[in-house]
């Protein structure tokens, strides 16, 4: 009986174990996908968990930061309010809940919770930062200015909040205080153009006009690329009547920035002013385009359309304008000297009769709303975007963005991009089918032995930028690793099916299980290039992912010996393709990734050289040299990259280029 009874016992032990570490893993994998952004498929591994063991409070809450990720943030509440009902002590739930409440607009629940979490991380900028904002939002200055204040105090030295300072005094009213704010950033910072431009703001508001002049005149000294710089000088120049400069300045701002409405009516304005009428009725027909509704905009059109004897198309916009602003007496008038152009007398009488009506009426009422106004002079622009929602984001990668977003059409060269090196070259059953880069076109010989020998379900494909999965892949991935699996318990010597399925498991981010396959495979036929090349790249995921997710303890335990054994692992993986494939030129960019990620530039040149000898159409090895070569201050043989590779397709190169060019 006694014996029973520890067998029973053993048992339940060793099934509890087993299901802790199959939930331990399942939530590992999840972190890995979570990481890597394929966020559909980090929450399928979390909701396995929580279907498991729902007791847990990890699980809850790395589901919520994906949710927020795919900007599901009422999803990602419902899971945050489990999170802190069972722990009331992580600051991060906090903040993420409190992110989630201000992108929904509950401003006074978000500023709940980031106080919370500051209770418990008083110190932390981010948490601050999105306070701000919620403050902001509710126009709480006075509150949002401490917190700023605080910030300063911290980091002097940080222009971006002194920015963020005087435009928040200057949302309160505060002119002078504002004012005295951007003139001690132009002190400090007197080589940077947006200070200049923003005390310019300042002196406009102030009708510091020759100030203000100078400051813009400084600012585009310095080379601003702000255009409203350029339509704020154009105004002022304007009123000094220097009409070549003003319409210069306005040109600018158009260069700067084609679908600027302000920049387009300015200049609207101006050429109608000096004659110019056709390039001014260009400017109002693309100003509606943009905006259909500016009413300022079609109203001067309508009046330059009745200068040019443009009847009909004058009565449409002054109907327009009427239809909109019915008291409106000048689009009245307008509009009754047109019908009188085209001989209808009744309709002109009618317009005329209801014009003075209105004006009757206006003048016997005390109130000031009976007559429709239209402002119709220059406008000034206005930097309103506040730098605290620019840098208020630890989560929402794919959020709403104040800066410019990437893409190949336009000015790509004025885009912001970050000097990180192109990603590894990897194989996948996908690509991208708007992928900017020639990854397509890359078919080397091992992969084309790859395809045609169909080991795989489907065609490989060499890509740079891989897709994330939907749910549908997913599930499909999922059915293929059991399907193979069961096939493998009856021929568990065939290399090609352990290949098959470590495709399946590296597609999902069961990276462990991928390594196991890939290294059964290599066991089986130890001169396939391909399963070595795939194997290193999947341990250089788990070397990026736990290199940027230790803890600070972790760093000072494992970045020495465990780090470098796993770089050797990964290099003796690319060493062994060299080997059995030198002519593959992919395994000596990924190798290249690798030396320049152990700032070991000058060997990651040399290997990014001989992946170019082989390929000499290969734009990321292009690129990833290039931005190499400025970690050795070789600025000249950097630019020659960037140009080879923006040419090939890596249209961002053409940004970094542009700020070496100007240096």
């Amino acid at each position: 009986m006694r014996k029973t009874l520890i067998l029973i016992i053993s048992c339940i032990l060793g099934l509890t174990l087993n299901a802790q570490l199959n939930t331990d893993r399942l939530t590992s994998i999840g972190r890995n996908a979570l990481y890597f952004e394929d966020y559909v498929l980090s929450i399928q591994y979390f909701n396995q968990v929580i279907k498991a063991k729902p007791f847990l409070i990890d699980p809850y809450y790395y589901r919520a930061i994906a949710k927020i990720q795919l900007e599901d943030y009422v999803g990602a509440e419902a899971d945050l309010n489990i999170v802190i009902e069972r722990n009331p002590f992580i600051h991060m739930a906090y903040y993420a809940r409190g992110f989630a409440y201000k992108r929904q607009g509950k401003w006074n629940e978000a500023i709940a919770d980031f106080n919370q979490a500051l209770v418990h991380a008083p110190d932390n900028a981010i948490y601050i930062i999105n306070r701000i904002e919620a403050y902001d939002e509710m126009e709480r200055y006075d509150e949002a200015l401490s917190d700023i204040d605080f910030l300063i105090r911290r980091s002097p030295k940080a222009t971006e909040l002194q920015f963020e300072k005087g435009r928040l005094l200057l949302m309160n009213k505060d002119t002078l205080g504002a004012f005295n704010t951007f003139d001690h950033l132009v002190e400090i910072d007197k080589h940077n153009p947006e200070t200049w431009g923003a005390r310019a703001l300042i002196n406009i508001i102030m009708d510091n006009r020759d100030d203000a002049l100078e400051d813009y005149n400084q600012s585009i000294k310095l080379k601003t690329r702000n255009p409203n710089a350029y339509i704020n000088r154009g105004i002022l120049n304007y009123e000094k009547h220097k009409y070549r400069q003003a319409l210069a300045d306005y040109d600018k701002a158009v260069e700067l920035d084609s679908t600027n409405i302000s920049a387009l009516f300015n200049r609207a304005l101006l050429r109608n002013e000096v004659g110019d009428y056709h390039t001014a009725i260009i400017d109002l027909d693309k100003i509606l385009t943009l905006d259909p509704n500016m009413s300022e905009a079609v109203y001067q059109r309508g009046i330059i359309n009745a200068h040019l004897g443009n009847n009909l198309e004058a009565i449409d916009d002054f109907t327009t304008i009427i239809n909109n602003h019915p008291n409106f007496i000048p689009a009245l008038y307008a509009r009754a000297e047109m019908y009188d152009r085209l001989g209808n007398a009744k309709k002109a009488f009618i317009d005329r009769d209801n014009a003075y009506k209105i004006k009757a009426n206006h003048e016997k009422s005390d109130s000031d709303t009976d007559e429709d106004e239209i402002d119709t002079s220059a406008k000034v622009a206005v930097d309103d975007d506040s730098v605290i929602k620019g840098i208020a984001q630890l989560f929402a990668s794919n959020a709403d963005s104040d800066g410019a977003k990437e893409g190949i059409r336009g000015y790509v060269q004025n885009q912001a991009v970050a000097l990180n090196n192109q990603p590894n070259i990897v194989i996948s059953y996908y690509q991208k089918s708007n992928n900017d880069l020639p990854i397509e076109h890359y078919n080397p010989e091992l992969l084309q032995q790859l395809n045609a020998a169909k080991i795989l379900r489907a065609p490989a494909y060499l890509v740079c930028d891989e897709i994330k999965l939907s749910e549908g892949m997913i599930a499909y991935h999922f059915a293929s690793i059991d399907n193979l699996s069961s096939i493998i318990a009856g021929r568990m010597n065939e290399a090609n099916l352990y290949l098959a399925r470590a495709y399946d498991y590296a597609l999902v981010q069961d990276f462990s299980s991928a390594i196991e396959d890939f290294s059964k495979a290599i066991y089986i036929d130890g001169q396939n290039a391909l399963a070595y090349f795939s194997r290193a790249n999947i341990r250089y995921k788990m070397l990026e992912f736990r290199m940027n997710n230790e803890t600070d303890e972790d760093e000072n335990i494992q970045k020495g010996d465990t780090y470098r054994y796993e770089y050797e692992m990964i290099m003796r993986d690319y060493d062994k393709v060299i080997e059995l494939a030198p002519d593959f030129a992919f395994v000596w960019y990924n190798r290249a990734n690798l030396l320049a990620y152990q700032k070991d530039y000058q060997a990651a040149i040399t290997s990014y050289t001989q992946a170019i000898n082989i390929e000499p159409d290969f734009a990321e090895a292009y690129f990833n040299r290039a931005l190499t070569y400025l970690m050795l201050n070789q600025r000249d043989k950097a630019i020659n990259d960037l140009s080879k590779s923006g040419e090939l397709g890596i249209y961002k190169a053409y940004s970094i280029l542009k700020k070496l060019q100007n240096q």
